[in-house]
């Protein structure tokens, strides 16, 4: 199997990655407008406010994550990974994971999420886990030392073709 170039997984990867950005869009802009012609929640209305900003910086995020990543798959498909783009795509990444981490650690606050928390617990409706903002810090610093390992082999391939 061909993993990057042209008629590859990359390719295959780049077309799921379209289809999420286009349903992502659709899914966002329905609820955003559900949530706020009908203020679908009980809730006081500071709180619902910071509750919906929170959604559309996090909503707003993961769909500026998507861009990212098809932007650095273009590049796969192109043959050129080592590229300060794709630097560059990678530590945005890493900051809208931060913002979504940050949403959910405020949000958890903010609607008393606290008082019920369990690291991971099953009910009729399957798994679930309060652990969320976690799993985007991690991703986030993961990420962020990606892009350096990127920026270093970025640098490597200029001092190589500087020395041919």
């Amino acid at each position: 199997m061909k993993y990057y170039g042209k008629m590859s997984l990359a390719s295959l990867l780049k077309i799921s990655l379209d289809i999420m950005i286009i349903i992502g869009i659709v899914v966002y802009f329905t609820l955003s407008k559900g949530i706020l012609m009908e203020k679908v929640v009980e809730m006081s209305w500071g709180r619902f406010i910071i509750t919906y900003i929170l959604f559309s910086l996090g909503g707003i995020a993961v769909i500026l994550i998507l861009f990212n990543l098809r932007k650095i798959v273009s590049s796969l498909i192109n043959v050129t990974p080592f590229i300060n783009d794709n630097v560059l795509c990678l530590k945005r990444i890493s900051l809208l994971s931060f913002v979504i981490s940050i949403c959910y650690a405020i949000n958890f606050v903010i609607n008393g999420q606290y008082k019920n928390f369990k690291i991971a617990y099953v009910d009729n409706s399957g798994i679930h886990t309060d652990i969320e903002f976690l799993i985007f810090f991690f991703a986030g610093c993961f990420i962020l030392i990606l892009s350096q390992v990127f920026k270093q082999a970025v640098e490597a391939k200029e001092e190589n073709e500087f020395t041919i």
